[in-house]
């Protein structure tokens, strides 16, 4: 059975898998607890009754406290990934509010300046007549000359 940085071989030995160096020997009957870890089943941890009190067992602590550290760092790189995604997130969005603002400004700008336009006197003709100038209102004039020529040269 092959377990992260460790693999057990029934019966009696630990082995590192990428060495593969025998890290201990053990009768199968002196393991007393195993326990997986939560999320990840693949990570476990064991607990050996020694006889003498003899501290057999540190190897098998370092390398299970070594896993623990690993899959604690990996963890919080992960939630430090996320939070800087969320966080890039949050600023794209804020820049995009903040171009929508600054093209709803010059939007009102130019309504501004459209508006004061619009409000100006319009300029005198020579004559003391107020010249307008649209295209719907020069096409009506046109065409109320060429009305008025047109009666003129009827009469």
């Amino acid at each position: 059975m092959r377990v992260g940085l460790i693999r057990l071989v029934v019966p009696t030995r630990l082995i590192d898998p990428q060495t593969q160096v025998t890290r201990l020997r053990f009768p199968l009957s002196s393991i007393v607890l195993v326990a997986s870890h939560q999320e990840n089943k693949r990570l476990f941890g064991f607990v050996l009754q020694t006889a003498g009190g003899r501290a057999d067992g540190q190897p098998i602590c370092d390398s299970v406290g070594l896993a623990k550290q690993i899959a604690f760092h990996s963890e919080m790189d992960r939630r430090a990934s996320e939070k800087q995604k969320e966080l890039d997130k949050a600023k794209e969005k804020q820049q995009e509010e903040l171009s929508k603002q600054k093209q709803i400004e010059k939007d009102l700008e130019e309504q501004s300046r459209l508006i004061a336009a619009s409000a100006r006197p319009s300029p005198a003709a020579a004559d003391g007549q107020v010249l307008v100038l649209s295209n719907s209102q020069s096409e009506d004039s046109d065409a109320g000359e060429e009305g008025r020529k047109k009666g003129e040269s009827d009469a």
